[in-house]
């Protein structure tokens, strides 16, 4: 991962599985990687065909004290963190720090998966995570076309475990096929939005039906102005449904 890019769109929900087995029932959804953690266990998803769509990662508390219990326990299901890929971590956080922004939880010594995470803040009111890898995920053809997953190959946590505790999944089959498209989210303050997304995390910039679209290799973010801010939930092309409700937000499909 050399470059800029949209990595995923992150949900918090009680039973990642069961929410796998949903999205890869009506929409075809196939797993990418997922592990488990000290107080979560993640499954990363793609939703789409061999050559466009987008990710969505599933988080689901171990547990019942960790953060992601409290997360629940205080908002219910529904997303939770916008994550990028950036090519250098401590360049980037010095460049959102710049800003005056908030980052915390930074880990630049594993290089399978160095992170840090942008605070909420009254502009967004999300989790911005900040990722470098040097690992990459398989193709959506290759994801597509197998079954077979080699965790070795993927981007991993540090400390992570039972890279393959989702394999049951492969027992529901995929009756609709759609694809994932935008995020949707509301920003307070446009022009800070754009300092951080365009300035910093190298977003090409477009208007679009009134909101300003932000694009990256590997998917993009419709960007609302608005006085609640925060993902609303995102765009499907095709499916078997035509919306997939995860708490608040919204996998809607766009016509």
């Amino acid at each position: 991962m050399s470059d800029f890019d949209i990595d995923h769109t992150s949900f918090a929900v009680h039973d990642a599985l069961g929410w796998a087995r949903r999205l890869r029932r009506d929409l075809g959804a196939v797993p990418i990687t997922g592990e488990v953690l000290a107080e979560f266990r993640y499954l990363l998803l793609h939703v789409g065909t061999a050559d466009t769509g987008g990710r969505l990662e599933l988080l689901e508390p171990v547990g019942t004290d960790g953060f992601l219990s409290r997360f629940l326990a205080s908002r219910g299901e529904g997303p939770h963190h916008l994550t990028f890929t950036v090519p250098d971590l401590h360049e980037a956080v010095r460049r959102v720090r710049a800003l005056g922004m908030t980052v915390v939880g930074e880990d630049h010594e594993h290089p399978s998966w160095r992170e840090a995470f942008i605070m909420p803040d009254p502009v967004h009111r999300t989790v911005i995570q900040l990722a470098q890898s040097d690992k990459s995920y398989p193709k959506p053809g290759e994801l597509i076309g197998s079954t077979d997953r080699d965790p070795s190959a993927s981007p991993s946590v540090a400390g992570a475990t039972d890279p393959l505790w989702w394999t049951p999944l492969w027992d529901t089959p995929a009756e609709g096929h759609g694809r994932l498209g935008a995020t949707h989210l509301v920003s307070q303050d446009r022009d800070v939005s754009l300092r951080l997304f365009e300035g910093v995390l190298d977003a090409g910039v477009s208007e679009r039906d009134g909101s300003l679209e932000l694009t990256w290799p590997s998917g993009s973010i419709h960007l609302h102005s608005g006085d609640t801010p925060g993902i609303t939930g995102a765009d499907l092309h095709g499916g078997s449904v035509e919306a997939v409700d995860i708490g608040s937000s919204r996998l809607q499909r766009h016509v």
